[in-house]
């Protein structure tokens, strides 16, 4: 297929926006990217499509989510508003994901990924918890996207919240489902990594039999000031610094959030190489407050887009993330397109 005609932003080493652009594919694979004169007589066999001026980019890629989520859409809490994140967790996230079975999981899943179609998010990093339907729930959602045809890495948010049965039980599927998707025929689009609440809801027993299983790990970081405080508690180190000393940073680990981390946990952050993902979204929905991404970008760090669970349009939360950071910062040059498209695609 040849797709002529088009705004083409192809995100190389200059950056170059072709106004009348053309890319030519093969099956899965990219063969030409150029001009669309240069396309249109180098392959005038190929069938083509005229887009007519819209652009074409890269799908972009969502690096936490929590499928689930579509559920919490305009879900009423009973009773008094929650005064705070811990509160919202309790009020909220934790009843619902023990309230659901795998077909919701399944059902929850298919939501988000027509919604991620509609608006260009090709890849999807989901953090999953349904504490109530652990085992296989990871295979309902990897059955929602093999019929999409769209990419995910997924995992299941391990926790002590639950008791010691359901701890056991969340870190079994996770093993489980990185042993039976390596095989499969989804591996080409289907992975995994190794899923963790948050510091503040795991014990060092729990962290001690996670890292036995797994060097990598997607993981809450530091959304409320309570994870830091809880941290300090157990410990006597900030949340970062104790997911570190298990061996928890690194590349190939996602950090979401890390709002409430101080310079030298950004700093270990960066040298760890561990990427970090920021949901504007929801800190602001959740007042929690803003990451240092500028900061964070400026040091070289990978900083990544996610939703948290919101509607899966990334184009909305580049916008929303850009004001964010202008109004916190109180000032307007702060981050800006470049910087915010780079961080989800």
């Amino acid at each position: 297929m040849l797709i002529h005609n088009a705004t083409l932003l192809t995100f190389d080493d200059a950056n170059r926006v072709l106004a009348d652009g053309a890319l030519a594919y093969e099956g899965d694979t990219i063969v030409a990217v150029g001009s669309s004169a240069e396309l249109l007589a180098a392959y005038p066999d190929m069938p083509r499509w005229d887009a007519q001026g819209l652009v074409l980019m890269p799908g972009q890629i969502c690096a936490h989510t929590h499928f689930y989520g579509a559920f919490a859409r305009g879900m009423y809490i009973p009773g008094p508003p929650a005064k705070d994140f811990p509160e919202i967790l309790q009020k909220l996230w934790w009843p619902l994901d023990r309230a659901l079975d795998l077909g919701g999981v399944e059902s929850s899943a298919e939501v988000c990924l027509v919604d991620a179609i509609r608006n260009g998010t090709t890849t999807l990093i989901d953090h999953h918890a349904s504490q109530t339907a652990i085992d296989g729930s990871l295979d309902m959602i990897a059955g929602a996207l093999d019929r999409s045809g769209l990419r995910g890495v997924l995992c299941y948010e391990v926790t002590d919240r639950d008791g010691p049965a359901a701890t056991a039980a969340g870190i079994r599927e996770n093993v489980r489902f990185r042993n039976a998707i390596r095989n499969s025929q989804l591996a080409s689009r289907v992975s995994s990594t190794f899923g963790l609440h948050a510091s503040m809801t795991l014990s060092n027993e729990t962290l001690e039999a996670c890292t036995a299983e797994s060097d990598r790990f997607h993981v809450h970081v530091a959304e409320h000031p309570a994870d830091a405080w809880d941290s300090l508690a157990r410990s006597g180190k900030r949340t970062v610094e104790r997911l570190h000393s298990f061996g928890i940073t690194g590349p190939q680990s996602i950090f979401a959030h890390c709002i409430h981390i101080d310079a030298w946990e950004t700093a270990l952050l960066r040298e760890t190489g561990t990427h970090v993902s920021h949901q504007p979204r929801s800190n602001m929905n959740n007042a929690v407050g803003a990451a240092s991404v500028p900061a964070m970008l400026r040091g070289g760090m990978a900083v990544c887009l996610g939703n948290d669970g919101f509607s899966n349009d990334m184009f909305t939360e580049m916008k929303v993330a850009d004001l964010l950071h202008k109004v916190s910062s109180g000032d307007p040059r702060t981050l800006g397109a470049d910087k915010v498209v780079q961080m989800a695609v």
